[in-house]
């Protein structure tokens, strides 16, 4: 086997190291050349104006940033969303929540206790003493008659309705009884509407009443109606009891971002 010339070899090797050695060299005079007194291929002068430049832009271009957010902004209500109602994600219709809601147990929509250990309940009592503690405060509120309603909220001068909790103490679903919860055995759950932006209830035509409500329906007024998903269900629910019997109040709407607005709320036992 015939071998390689040892001259040629020895002079590919050379050739390599020279190669890099030249590279080294050229990178190194790349960071800082002494000659032409330049770091990474600038002079101070070409730095500093290079750099000065870039101050300007990006301050530009933060300004013009901060004028567009600016303008938007301003065209935001602060009280409305900027698209609400039909063809939007919020809707036309709100929809219907329940307290006590367990943050604890957020899956479930399921109340059972047993009626002879308090810590099976107590959870569902001071759920409600927290849902409706801010009833309690009336500052930034009025007093409205029957033929009064938020109507006219939307102006600055005018408060909102107050919502009296009295009926639901009178009828057993206040603290004083524990909501009807424990021994009593006749729980309350508190029902309520999304707020919805400008929403206003709709009455019924007086033929048009449905029957599961008839009898109890007052106009200006949401009737909700409660009944077992199931067989079982509506055969153990026994009757039940509104508080008030009609429903939810029509005088809380519409509904408008104002501070302490006190949403409506109807109880059935």
């Amino acid at each position: 086997m015939a071998k390689g010339n040892p001259i040629e070899e020895n002079t590919t090797l050379m050739n390599g190291n020279n190669k890099a050695a030249d590279y080294d060299e050229s990178f190194s005079r790349f960071l800082y050349n002494k000659d032409r007194g330049t770091v990474l291929g600038r002079t101070a002068k070409s730095w500093c104006q290079i750099t000065i430049f870039y101050i300007i832009f990006y301050s530009c271009l933060a300004a013009f940033w901060i004028a567009c957010l600016a303008i938007f902004l301003n065209t935001l209500d602060p009280k409305v969303p900027r698209f609400y109602g039909k063809g939007t994600i919020i809707g036309i219709n709100p929809g219907v929540g329940y307290q006590p809601w367990l943050k604890e147990n957020p899956d479930s929509t399921l109340i059972k206790y047993n009626m002879r250990d308090e810590k099976s309940w107590e959870p569902y009592v001071k759920q409600l003493d927290e849902y409706l503690k801010k009833y309690n405060d009336i500052n930034g509120t009025r007093e409205c008659g029957e033929n009064d309603n938020n109507s006219n909220i939307a102006d600055d001068d005018v408060l909102p309705c107050r919502f009296d909790l009295t009926n639901f103490t009178a009828a057993g679903c206040g603290p004083d009884k524990q909501y009807g919860y424990g021994r009593a055995g006749s729980p309350c759950v508190v029902l309520s509407l999304n707020r919805l932006i400008g929403w206003q209830p709709v009455d019924y035509a007086p033929d048009s009443v449905p029957e599961n409500v008839k009898g109890r329906y007052k106009s200006g007024s949401i009737a909700l109606y409660c009944d077992g998903a199931n067989n079982p269900d509506k055969e153990h629910i026994g009757r039940l009891k509104y508080i008030p019997e009609y429903g939810i109040d029509g005088r809380y709407y519409p509904y408008v971002y104002v501070p302490n607005y006190h949403q409506p709320i109807v109880s059935y036992q």
